[in-house]
């Protein structure tokens, strides 16, 4: 990605940094491996195997950001994926929270797909609720607006159920090149998660994706897959 580009997404958590007073609270990282990275349904992997490093930190008041950095294959180009978060969570009533913040996605040697997002959403214990917006989703010239609801329902002490229902819909006209399939796309995840001592959980899930929304490069990849992935936090 160009220099210029990766300065203003530095920028950006940086502000919610020093917003947030400065202060560090926690920090840490996480490494995943999954036998196919997905993104709201779609593979940005080539439907290949892929890692993911990330970076998080809560501080003071409810402010939260980070990083994660992985590696995204396109149909003729291919190199880092840089995504950069920055928010809060604040109290709403007893056993639910509120959130707010920002997201900003770059892709290095085809920065024409960077984007940028608002986002804001409910937090319960076991569910979360979010939409996000993009004024420019993926560099097309369309508008954006993607809801979704997670769930993780525990089963035993280290197994929980997982599911996923996402709602992405454009607005705006799309490249002229783009075969329309209609302004809306649903996508489904479901499956199980195990927690692999202290630090780790192993992620065994089914994805969906059906056809519409804004158009992506990913529109040609398998629209539905099972995906095995670990995660361990350091």
């Amino acid at each position: 990605m160009p220099p210029a580009q990766l300065a203003r997404l530095t920028t950006l958590v940086a502000t919610l940094w020093a917003c947030a007073g400065g202060a560090w609270a926690d920090i840490g990282g996480t490494l995943s491996l999954q036998t196919d990275a997905r993104e709201r349904g779609m593979s940005y992997s080539a439907n290949k195997p892929s890692a993911q490093l990330g970076l998080a930190w809560d501080g003071d008041a409810g402010w939260y950001g980070g990083a994660q950095l992985g590696h995204a294959r396109f149909s003729q180009h291919q190199g880092a994926a840089l995504q950069l978060y920055g928010g809060r969570v604040f109290g709403v009533a007893p056993g639910l929270d509120g959130e707010a913040g920002v997201v900003a996605h770059a892709y290095e040697n085809v920065s024409s797909y960077d984007y940028q997002e608002v986002y804001a959403g409910l937090l319960g214990e076991r569910w979360n609720l979010r939409a996000y917006f993009s004024p420019d989703y993926y560099g097309i010239g369309q508008r954006s607006l993607y809801t979704e609801f997670n769930l993780r329902w525990p089963l035993a002490p280290r197994l929980a159920a997982l599911g996923h229902v996402g709602l992405l819909h454009g607005s705006g006209e799309p490249p002229s090149y783009v075969e329309s399939r209609g302004s809306t796309r649903l996508d489904l995840r479901v499956g199980a998660s195990w927690q692999l001592g202290a630090s780790s959980e192993l992620q065994l899930v089914w994805i969906a994706a059906g056809r519409g929304g804004p158009y992506t490069w990913t529109d040609a990849t398998r629209r539905r897959t099972v995906v095995l992935g670990l995660t361990t936090a350091f």
